[in-house]
């Protein structure tokens, strides 16, 4: 990790999502992965792909994020897809809508992946700690709940973009709110394994 005191506004973030074939990062794979970034308040670049978890790995609940399998036939394996995402996440610090689950997933995956250097560390910020700046509180702090508390409508709920985006919209939203309350001290520094491999595939559209 790289040190030095930064303000909210000075950070760049890479906002994250993993659409799962279940809940526990032991057991289940990640088969969607989105980033989006934001500095200095802006929104920026985003990448998404499919994930192809092998066929021995049930798709889990496909009627929340509507993923078949045929379109997994082509995608890349997370192995081949760990050194892009650990090149968009370089030099920022990670967001994510209840971040312990997205981070469990991300370390889970890289292990299996053989590239997780020891004492690896994912400098993190949560998105549901946004519900406390809405303009009118949130009844929960699910992603469409605080989402809709700012104004932000999510269009396809759980698909890895459509998510992102709604987090990043949240950081871009509250950057000029808390800029000089929330400072971070470290961002995430990629290992230099494995290079990118460019491969990607996407939803039908």
């Amino acid at each position: 990790m790289t040190s030095g005191r930064s303000f909210f506004s000075e950070t760049r973030f890479a906002c994250l999502d993993f659409e799962t074939t279940g809940f526990s990062s032991r057991s289940n794979r990640v088969v969607e992965v989105a980033i989006v970034i934001v500095e200095n308040g802006a929104i920026g670049e985003s990448w998404t792909t499919l994930v192809n978890p092998g066929d021995d790995h049930e798709l889990g609940a496909s009627h929340i994020h509507g993923i078949q399998r045929e379109w997994l036939s082509n995608a890349p394996s997370f192995n081949e897809i760990a050194g892009d995402l650990y090149k968009r996440l370089d030099q920022s610090v990670i967001v994510a809508h209840n971040a312990d689950f997205d981070l469990r997933f991300l370390h889970a995956e890289m292990e299996r992946s053989g590239y997780l250097p020891n004492g690896l560390v994912f400098p993190n910020w949560d998105s549901r700690n946004a519900a406390s700046y809405a303009p009118l509180p949130p009844p929960t702090r699910k992603l469409g709940d605080v989402a809709l508390a700012f104004g932000i409508d999510i269009s396809n709920a759980h698909q890895a973009l459509d998510d992102t985006y709604a987090v990043a919209e949240i950081v871009s939203l509250i950057t000029p709110l808390v800029d000089q309350e929330i400072q971070f001290t470290n961002v995430f520094q990629s290992p230099d394994e494995p290079d990118p491999s460019g491969k990607f595939a996407l939803r039908p559209s």
